[in-house]
């Protein structure tokens, strides 16, 4: 970002203005609040700095209770003293978002940003060689010229209803340059936008490795996904699909049609089919077939149109129940299928297993248009815990294999989420051999092609997991690696367990955590969980009170409102949970993620206080009666007593207060190792991939009188 664009930038993310009472030259200013931003540190922090520092830049306008600064002046002192906190690319952009919020909803402002965005690569340039500095200083001319640029980009044969910007758009559009070297930035955030404009069940928050696996089960030049959402099942056509390939989709929100129609034209020349309107109640394409067609259809609900549409002739294999809209969209999605066409639906497991649906169940499998089912790891879509299952469906027209393909990768797991690369190693080629010949050699627990005739009895039990009881085979070598990191975590434990040394000297004076924010030496924050589930999904990777009781890796979301601003990690950071009865706490180090909900977070001031002295002294035991509210214990941090040490002091503290939380991790994975090894050994033993160690039992109760066997 250059000088021009970062002085402006601040000007409408914190407030900045051009201040009439300033010195010449001076420029835009900035108060107290906007440098702590700029810092991530809290307003105290800033007038401690202005007290300790000489060269800490004087005030240029303002009051003597609330100074104005230069804006410049603030960060070049800010970036001397390694204090400038550099915002990621993709915050920058939500927070110029967020400006417009209150006249501009994110999904429109974000619909014409693509815009501008597809014009840059239509000219292959940036705005910044285009216009000339005077025309970037100035909002008012910058929006102008935009404009008249974008609207050069408009297609008259699709055309995508925008806003018109003003003046307080210049942030958000002086940010088009950057974000067209890093496209991936903005199509995180589609999904987001069209959450916040669109109230439609069902629309889960769908995985880039998942719509890559449903495209490629589907193949095919021609795609439509009839609930497209975000267009997530279609970015991987225009990405991997042949030039010219066609590309269409439907969805009810008026605003997100015209954001996703936007969006996914960055990754095709022309502007791609995308329709308004409710898929099964009015079909954008009637008549018309596909190669493909793919969908994550809303789960549930009643109201999808079961009594308007009673003889709709789509429905071919049975009249859906009007408890089961998921069958509708199953037997929409194949009326709209080629000859030689392959349907591909993420559906909850239950639609194959409900007694409502097993008649037209039994009908896909009798008449050979259900061809696979594969079970999903848990979590695969970021917004729901729901257990999901792929169906894979041709024409009844096409050549019937006289089995239904059954693939079981609800195991493919990874230290975050599901395992996606283990999942297509599974499937793909099961499936393309299942589909080129009609068999697929079995893997025990994971493959497996079932006859038609023996899904056929009075339940139509669709579950791979039902069809595929065999144990799969035990893993002799993994067991081995998994005893042998058990083994090499215990041998580290020993010398993590401190000495135990009596203290002789008098007990130091004590503070509290409330006293040390207010003189500066901490910044505490925390994040409320008071905004709507949808505000609170999804833009950011956010860490959770789970994270921290467990010592996991951030796994929840947050998405933000219009008077909220994410609070992001910074190394030394203390985390510790706001609710329940289990004092923990964590010093962050450099995990990239925002904070989460129901945490407090407390930023020290590293020339005044050592975080893990603050971890350790948070941890204590008597802490947990310093609580607030009688509906549940919630801690008051505040409250927290901790001795006035110096610094060198309490880096002894820091020091033993490190080696116990190694001896917790250690001990943790431990548990963690040693449970694994327990379950896989025991499977083993008992499915027969193992046999007893020579030396097991010759010492007769191994277990003690205490000893007690469970799952």
């Amino acid at each position: 970002m250059n000088v021009v664009n970062t002085h402006l930038w601040c000007a409408t993310v914190f407030g900045v203005t051009e201040h009439e009472g300033a010195p010449a030259g001076s420029g835009a200013t900035i108060n107290a609040v906007d440098i702590a931003r700029l810092a991530g540190v809290g307003r105290a922090a800033v007038s401690n700095w202005r007290k300790r520092y000489a060269d800490f830049p004087e005030p240029v306008a303002g009051t003597t209770s609330s100074p104005l600064f230069d804006a410049e002046q603030a960060r070049a002192w800010l970036r001397e003293q390694g204090k400038l906190r550099e915002l990621p690319l993709r915050e920058e952009l939500w927070r110029a978002l967020d400006v417009l919020r209150g006249s501009t909803p994110p999904g429109a402002a974000l619909a014409l940003f693509a815009v501008g965005l597809c014009y840059l690569r239509s000219r292959g340039g940036k705005l910044t060689e285009e216009l000339g500095d005077e025309v970037l200083a100035d909002d008012a001319s910058l929006v102008e010229a935009v404009r008249e640029r974008i609207a050069t980009m408009r297609p008259e044969q699709v055309p995508i209803e925008l806003p018109t910007p003003d003046r307080t758009w210049a942030t958000l559009l002086r940010l088009l340059d950057r974000v067209a070297d890093e496209p991936d930035v903005f199509d995180e955030l589609v999904p987001s936008a069209v959450e916040g404009s669109a109230r439609h069940g069902g629309s889960w928050r769908i995985p880039p490795e998942l719509a890559e696996l449903m495209y490629r089960l589907a193949g095919g030049t021609t795609v439509l996904d009839p609930h497209c959402h975000a267009g997530e099942l279609l970015r991987p056509a225009l990405r991997n699909g042949s030039e010219g390939a066609l590309v269409a989709g439907q969805y009810p929100d008026r605003q997100a049609v015209q954001l996703v129609r936007a969006a996914l034209w960055l990754h095709s020349e022309d502007v791609p089919r995308i329709e308004v309107g409710d898929a099964l109640r009015a079909d954008a394409f009637p008549g018309e077939t596909f190669g493909s067609v793919l969908c994550v259809p809303p789960w549930g609900g009643k109201d999808w149109g079961f009594e308007e549409l009673q003889f709709d002739p789509r429905w071919e294999y049975g009249l859906p129940p009007r408890s089961a809209p998921e069958l509708a969209w199953v037997q929409h999605a194949l009326s709209h299928l080629e000859r030689e066409g392959v349907a591909v639906l993420a559906l909850p497991v239950a639609v194959g297993t409900q007694a409502r649906g097993r008649r037209i169940r039994a009908e896909l499998v009798r008449r050979g248009v259900l061809r696979a089912v594969i079970a999903l790891p848990a979590g695969a879509f970021t917004t729901s815990s729901a257990l999901t299952v792929l169906w894979v469906l041709r024409s009844s027209a096409a050549t019937q294999p006289g089995g239904i393909l059954m693939a079981d990768g609800s195991r493919a797991r990874a230290a975050r989420g599901p395992d996606w690369r283990a999942v297509s190693d599974l499937v793909l080629p099961a499936w393309r051999e299942f589909d080129s010949t009609g068999e697929c050699a079995e893997q025990p627990g994971e493959l497996r092609v079932v006859p038609a005739i023996d899904l056929l009895d009075d339940e139509v039990n669709l579950t791979p997991a039902r069809h595929l009881a065999s144990a799969p085979e035990t893993d002799v070598d993994g067991i081995r690696t998994t005893r042998d990191r058990l083994l090499d975590v215990l041998g580290q434990v020993p010398q993590h367990v401190p000495e135990v040394t009596a203290r002789t000297e008098p007990p130091a004076p004590s503070t509290t955590v409330n006293e040390l924010a207010r003189i500066g030496a901490l910044t505490l924050l925390q994040q409320s969980g008071s905004g709507s589930r949808e505000e609170q999904e999804g833009l950011f990777t956010a860490l959770t009170s789970r994270d921290v009781i467990q010592g996991g890796a951030p796994s929840g979301s947050w998405g933000g409102s219009g008077t909220r601003e994410p609070v992001w990690l910074q190394p030394g950071d203390v985390v510790l949970p706001m609710l329940g009865g289990q004092l923990t706490s964590r010093v962050i180090g450099d995990e990239q993620a925002v904070l989460g909900t129901h945490l407090w977070l407390l930023r020290p001031n590293p020339e005044q206080l050592d975080p893990w002295f603050l971890a350790g002294f948070l941890r204590n035991s008597a802490n947990a009666t310093l609580s607030s509210g009688s509906s549940m214990s919630r801690l008051d941090v505040r409250r927290v007593e901790l001795p006035r040490l110096p610094l060198a002091e309490q880096r002894a503290y820091a020091a033993a207060f490190q080696q116990l939380f190694r001896l917790e991790h250690g001990l943790s994975q431990a548990a963690q190792h040693g449970s694994e090894l327990i379950t896989a050994m025991i499977d083993g033993l008992t499915g027969n991939g193992l046999q007893p160690p020579e030396e097991a039992g010759q010492d007769g109760d191994a277990f003690g009188a205490s000893g007690s066997a469970r799952e």
